[in-house]
Parts: structure tokens; C-alpha cells; sequence
């Protein structure tokens, strides 16, 4: 924020200078004109070599009031020149320093990423998922060529890589191999399948949401290695469909996931080597008293759910704990 005032200070200074320089140009040409009844050519270039100060002769002989003229007009012509100048390198100054000193912050905050989320492409779905990884608080870096959304992202200070998502050597830059998930929201299924396939390749564990927009294209985004694959399509129709038969289970969900004044958290805990509840049942680990939530299903390591586990279900190393608990006071998480 503090860079972006410099930078429209500096622009303001800049844009007067040009103005000054464009009322001077003027104001000779007009002056040269009239006093001495030159052409409007002879004066625009009499104007220019005086005020730019490069000692060439004289167009034509001066009066005694075109030379009093020059001598203002060298005056104030000079002054105009040199303030605009120095506004322009002072803004290409900051510029420069902004952009190193930029690129060189983002890189020292991605080198301390681990676990975060690489979003390729800004359009409509990747603002959207970036907006929801904010509300959670979850590490992104989003990967993105567009210049006016490289623009928009700057002034918003959502951190992003220019380059082309699909181009491996810009997918090590946002340190991949350290990353959770990635999301291919670029704008083809193409372009969404190929980076499906250069991402698998240069990390098997980074878990890959593709979107696709045709849904038959589906199929080939699992065999390239996509986690999961959405749809807008057939998302779509299936929400339309469940609001058609079961609209008050649909109205819950929605009103859960989007009203934040509900307390309420859904969130995931993972069974690992130094889990307390790691070979224990759901009954041993007594879940509700140690994390506080209520259990709605186990999603073990082999890729099988057990929708409201009982209370014998064994908790594994790799098993992931969907649960729900009332979120701490202040909190709107969910």
C-alpha cells in the first residue's frame, strides 16, 4: 500500500511536468508567432532550442522585445524542464527499486512457504479460490502471465509469479516441490491437462484440482494425474438437480458454508506417526473430548470413506478425520 501511494505521488509529479512542458512549448510558439511573425514552425523550433538550452543559432534576427521574450521564456522554460526531469528519473527510480526490492521479498516469503497452495491462473476461478484460501488464512502463491491481472494482484498484495504456469522451470520457482495442492484454473482444458501432467511429473505428492470445462474431458485429467476434477458444467447441474429434490438439505449446506456469522467449522485432522490417537478406536482416542468435534467420517489411507464411523472404527496411520466443532469465540472460520 505504502509503495502504491509513492507511486501515484510520483505519477502526479510526472503528469504536471508534461503539462509544464506542454503550456511552455505553447506559450513560446504562440509568443514567437506574434511578436515576430514567424511561421508556426520557425517559432515551435526557436521555442524548442530555448528552452532545451542547446545553443544553436537563432532561426531568424530577434527584436528587442523577442530577445526580452527569450529571456523569460528561458527562464521559466529551463525551471519547467528541469523539474520535469527530475519527477521522471525519480519515478523510473522507484519503479526499479520497487520491482527488485519486490521480486526479492516475494522470493525470500516463498523460499518460507511450505505446505501452501500454487494457483495457475487468476480469471474467474482462481480470484475466487484466492479469496477463499485469504478467509481461511491458507499459504498460496498464484502463477499468472496477464499483465492487467499481474497489475490487479499488486495492488490487491496477493502474492504471484509472472510466468507461464505450464513451463516447469516457473512451477520450481513457487517451490512445488514443498507445496500441498495446486489448482490448473487456466483458461483451456489443454493448457489445464498439459500442466496436470508437467506438475505430477515434477512432484508425485502434490495433490492436483484441475477445472475442467468440458466434462467428458474428465477422464483424461485422472489418467494424467488430477487429484480431483471439477466441473462448472456438471457442478452446476448437479446443484440445480439437488435443489429440485432435497432444497432444504442444500439451503443447510449453503447457509453452513456461507453465513460467517455460524460458528460452526468443518475442518480435517490427520492420523500421523506422532498422533496420540494413532492406533486407537474412535472410542479410545475420545475424539470429542480431545479435539472438541463431532466425527462424520474417516477417510482412510487406501481411498475409502466411512461416512458416520462407529465408535470400534480403528484410526490408522494416513486416516484423515472429517469433523465439525463450534468454532472458538471470534473465530468465523469454516
Amino acid at each position: 500500500m505504502r509503495n502504491k501511494v509513492i507511486n501515484e505521488q510520483l505519477m502526479s509529479g510526472l503528469r504536471k511536468g508534461i503539462v509544464g512542458i506542454g503550456l511552455v512549448l505553447l506559450f513560446g510558439t504562440i509568443g514567437y508567432k506574434y511578436i515576430e511573425n514567424w511561421g508556426w514552425l520557425d517559432a515551435f523550433y526557436m521555442t524548442v532550442i530555448t528552452v532545451s538550452t542547446v545553443g544553436i543559432t537563432e532561426v531568424h534576427p530577434l527584436s528587442d522585445a523577442g530577445r526580452l521574450f527569450t529571456v523569460f521564456l528561458i527562464i521559466g522554460g529551463v525551471g519547467v524542464m528541469a523539474y520535469s526531469l527530475t519527477r521522471l528519473a525519480e519515478f523510473m527510480f522507484q519503479r526499479s527499486i520497487t520491482n527488485v526490492l519486490g521480486r526479492r521479498a516475494m522470493e525470500k516469503k516463498l523460499s518460507r512457504m511450505k505446505k501452501h497452495v500454487i494457483i495457475c491462473g487468476y480469471g474467474r476461478t482462481g480470484s475466487r479460490v484466492v479469496e477463499e484460501l485469504q478467509g481461511a488464512n491458507k499459504p498460496f502463491v498464484v502463477i499468472e502471465e496477464n499483465e492487467e491481472l499481474v497489475k490487479r494482484m499488486e495492488e490487491l498484495n496477493i502474492p504471484y509469479l509472472v510466468g507461464d504456469a505450464t513451463d516447469e522451470d516457473v512451477l520450481e520457482d513457487a517451490h512445488i516441490s514443498d507445496a500441498e495442492s495446486l489448482v490448473a484454473a487456466l483458461d483451456s482444458d489443454a493448457e489445464n491437462l498439459f500442466l496436470t501432467l508437467t506438475a505430477t511429473g515434477l512432484c508425485s505428492n502434490v495433490r492436483v484440482i484441475a477445472r475442467v470445462h468440458d466434462p467428458d474431458n474428465s477422464r483424461k485429467f485422472r489418467k494424467a494425474g488430477a487429484s480431483r476434477v471439477v466441473s462448472p458444467i456438471s457442478s452446476g447441474a448437479n446443484q440445480i438437480a439437488q435443489l429440485l429434490t432435497r432444497p432444504s438439505v442444500v439451503d443447510l449446506v449453503e447457509l453452513v458454508a456461507m453465513d460467517k456469522s455460524i460458528a460452526l467449522e468443518v475442518f480435517e485432522y490427520c492420523i500421523e506417526e506422532d498422533s496420540e490417537m494413532l492406533g486407537k478406536t474412535l472410542a479410545e482416542a475420545r475424539v470429542r473430548q480431545t479435539l472438541g468435534s463431532l466425527v462424520i467420517a474417516v477417510k482412510h489411507r487406501d481411498g475409502t470413506t466411512a461416512f458416520d464411523p462407529g465408535p470400534q472404527t480403528r484410526l490408522n496411520l494416513g486416516d484423515i478425520l472429517v469433523a465439525i466443532r463450534q468454532s472458538a469465540e471470534g473465530e468465523q472460520t469454516l
